[in-house]
């Protein structure tokens, strides 16, 4: 069982309610990867995509205690570097040894400091937040993607995106990094032919489906894509794998893929290739 968000969880302030509720869902995909067969993959995305939006998270989050002149900022400022420093070690023994991090251990750590952080340390901040006319405004400064939200004005809500792969654990966790910026408007696939019903019915902005999809070739998909109807053609893709070589990387920009990613998956990488595939599509 994975943590549940409850009403009693909620700081008074959707915008960081919906942060919490990003890093929540983040640590429920590492309790459905145990003894997933992609389980070392699914532990290597969602530590370096817990590095990554808590980062964001807290960045946002002391922006706004900054703006309310919250007396208690440095304390709090403590609590998050402790969380990341507990992150990134787990994120170097991983980088060194991906069979060398379980997904149970994340856990024990992950489900204890989110619970305790969200429901005893934020809720002080409350009444100094809620209502503060440039609270807001502080967090909105910080882009989980940086100088490409800000130069290109991207529209996340706005997206029709397809995700393909025939994990679900490991397509969750994509939707998850996908939502967290506001995309809505997503679509998934675990098989071939599921994959082009979509693409055949259903106006899209772009694809991303991984390398290996069941027993199927991802690529054979961006083939057939590039192989039909022109606005079907067009259609921006990006191809995972969990395999980065130089020969993967050039196959599928062969076989027509704009973009390629090795997993684990950065999220901000993630982010700034869907922008990039956006770019494209305008």
């Amino acid at each position: 069982m994975g943590l549940t968000w409850s009403e009693r969880m909620s700081v008074g302030v959707p915008l960081l309610d919906s942060d919490h509720k990003t890093l929540l869902g983040l640590i429920n995909h590492l309790q459905r990867s145990i003894g997933d067969d992609e389980e070392h993959a699914a532990v290597g995305s969602v530590l370096q995509a817990l590095e990554e939006y808590a980062a964001h998270h807290f960045a946002r989050e002391e922006a706004m205690m900054d703006a309310c002149r919250y007396p208690l900022l440095t304390r709090h400022h403590g609590t998050h570097a402790q969380f990341t420093e507990k992150v990134l070690g787990l994120k170097s023994r991983y980088d060194q040894d991906q069979t060398g991090v379980r997904a149970r251990e994340c856990l024990a750590f992950l489900n204890s400091w989110l619970i305790d952080h969200i429901c005893t340390t934020d809720m002080n901040y409350r009444s100094w937040m809620i209502g503060h006319p440039g609270a807001e405004a502080a967090a909105q400064k910080v882009s989980m993607t940086g100088a490409v939200q800000k130069g290109a004005d991207l529209d996340w809500a706005r997206l029709r995106i397809l995700l393909v792969d025939d994990n679900v654990n490991f397509l969750e966790i994509l939707r998850t990094i996908l939502q967290s910026v506001g995309v809505t408007k997503i679509s998934a696939a675990h098989d071939l032919e599921a994959a082009k019903a979509v693409i055949s019915h259903e106006p899209l902005d772009m694809l991303l489906s991984d390398w290996h999809v069941g027993q199927e070739s991802g690529l054979d998909l961006v083939r057939w894509v590039r192989r039909g109807p022109p606005d079907q053609a067009r259609l921006p893709v990006l191809v995972l794998s969990g395999h980065e070589r130089m020969a993967n990387r050039d196959l599928a920009l062969l076989a027509g893929a704009d973009e390629f990613m090795e997993k684990p998956i950065s999220a901000r990488n993630l982010l700034l290739g869907v922008a990039r595939l956006a770019g494209r599509a305008a």
